[in-house]
């Protein structure tokens, strides 16, 4: 054990889960706060009653999860949209489609940042006002540093979220894309599949989701194009949907409209800045709860709690369930 405590000290590229098998030490976690504010993100480690149950459910869970900001979007049904990193014309028009019909559904989009289908995902949730969830292969400070950064500087802007389980200054290898892969896989709830070419990542990240009996969806392809040939032969096996259209959304999402939100202008009501602070941060999420709320008004709970009354007494937000709030036009 002190071999590998001293190997780990030494080598950057050693993931902090990796100490999840060392059950007879304490993992000093004692300047993770102050290490994680420096960066200006958020840490939680497991055992942490803010360590979202998604992750608990992870097979090999990672120990400690670091993210940038909203956690409480886990609560919402989760989409993973994948695909290559080489993407033809056909998928690209395939996935713009595909999130014109999405958006009018309650859910929230997760991809992994690659190339190509991944980012497109992202760009066309933030397009589209649908929140996603970028999960990376390597340290959130590289993709910040990358020309690509607008898209996370984009999501984080929304207050959605970015996690990773890598440690400060984690470069990327061979094996940390797979193991990105494994939490998305158990983070979403269904997957759907524009494109994927054979031997591609697409296909190992296709594997994980059937081994856990996740509903996945593909929309038919040429059948002579290399991105087809593997899919196939699962469509023929009835591990993957064949889908012709995108009503396979209703059965895994709500459709927005449902909610009784009523056809009517904005009340013309002067407003405290307290009370508009809080009116702009529910006006960003499809709903809020009240312990997000929270964390982002910087707000006391006495406080908190008298703004929202009034602005519920103005008819301006509701609950649309115990402590989670929505915009109420």
């Amino acid at each position: 054990m002190q071999d590998f405590l001293i190997q780990y000290s030494a080598d950057p590229n050693i993931k902090i889960s990796d100490l999840k098998s060392w059950k007879s030490f304490d993992i000093d976690t004692s300047s993770l706060k102050s290490r994680s504010n420096k960066n200006n993100i958020h840490a939680i480690i497991d055992g942490d009653k803010n360590f979202h149950y998604r992750f608990l459910t992870i097979k090999s869970k990672p120990y400690i999860i670091y993210y940038k900001w909203n956690l409480d979007i886990l609560n919402k049904p989760i989409l993973w949209i994948v695909g290559p990193r080489k993407m033809t014309e056909y998928a690209n028009r395939v996935m713009h489609k595909f999130f014109e019909s999405a958006s009018t559904y309650d859910l929230v989009t997760v991809s992994g940042m690659a190339p190509w289908v991944d980012q497109l995902c992202h760009s066309l949730s933030i397009k589209h006002k649908i929140p996603t969830i970028a999960v990376l292969g390597w340290w959130l400070k590289r993709y910040l540093e990358r020309s690509n950064r607008h898209i996370i500087n984009s999501i984080v802007d929304h207050w959605w979220l970015v996690i990773s389980e890598y440690k400060l200054d984690f470069q990327p290898t061979n094996y940390s894309f797979p193991q990105r892969n494994r939490i998305i896989a158990w983070l979403c709830d269904s997957l759907f599949l524009p494109e994927a070419w054979e031997d591609s990542g697409s296909l190992i990240t296709v594997d994980f989701a059937i081994k856990m009996q996740k509903p996945i969806y593909w929309i038919p392809n040429d059948i002579f194009s290399d991105s087809s040939k593997w899919i196939n032969q699962y469509i023929s096996q009835k591990k993957i949907n064949l889908i012709s259209d995108f009503k396979f959304l209703s059965k895994h999402f709500s459709y927005d409209k449902q909610f009784p939100i009523p056809n009517k202008p904005i009340p013309n009501i002067s407003l405290s800045e307290n009370e508009q602070k809080i009116l702009t941060i529910i006006s960003a999420y499809p709903s809020i709860s009240l312990s997000n709320l929270a964390i982002q008004s910087q707000l006391s709970d006495s406080d908190l709690i008298w703004f929202i009354t009034l602005l519920e007494i103005n008819k301006l937000i509701y609950q649309d369930s115990p402590n989670t709030y929505k915009i109420l036009w």
